[in-house]
């Protein structure tokens, strides 16, 4: 008889104790983008021969090369693509432009759109796809400058990356 009192006390003790235990939530997270599909991009990589800079043409503050013009082409934009938008980034010097990263000193690089705005790293230029090619454009130019003068003589060098968003 004891042994059937136990057993019913168990059982009392095991219900009771079931009732407390539940069961931990489960959160199912999805996450994803809907995004335009890229165009080609035609000019996969651009070099700017800026010449033979003489180092007396470049001694005052603000003095600078001469524009060189550099063209970034992308074809082959999948209808429904309207604008691409380019997001310039590289080394800059405590003026904000491009740094130099050759061995001629005081030099800073200049990158400006087709409408004389300056693109530092970090500046962003957007432009329409034509609907016609399906096709975008950006006309850049760039120059050597020397912000505070007194440019010496060396090597020029800078390496600016492009990264695009379509929408």
């Amino acid at each position: 008889m004891k042994w059937c009192k136990r057993g019913y006390v168990l059982a009392a003790i095991l219900a009771l104790a079931s009732a407390t235990i539940q069961a931990a939530d489960v959160t199912i997270t999805v996450n994803g983008k809907v995004v335009a599909k890229p165009c080609t991009v035609s000019t996969t990589n651009a070099t700017v021969d800026l010449g033979d800079l003489y180092s007396f043409s470049l001694m005052s503050a603000g003095a600078a090369s001469a524009w060189h013009d550099v063209a970034l082409e992308l074809t082959n934009c999948p209808v429904g693509t309207s604008r691409v938008t380019a997001s310039f980034s590289g080394a800059a010097d405590s003026t904000g432009y491009y740094k130099n990263q050759g061995t001629a000193q005081n030099i800073q690089l200049e990158l400006q759109d087709d409408s004389g705005n300056t693109l530092n790293s970090g500046a962003t230029k957007t432009v329409q796809v034509d609907d016609s090619s399906q096709s975008a454009h950006f006309p850049l130019q760039v120059r050597a400058l020397t912000v505070n003068g007194g440019a010496t003589q060396g090597t020029i060098q800078a390496v600016i990356s492009i990264t695009y968003t379509y929408s």
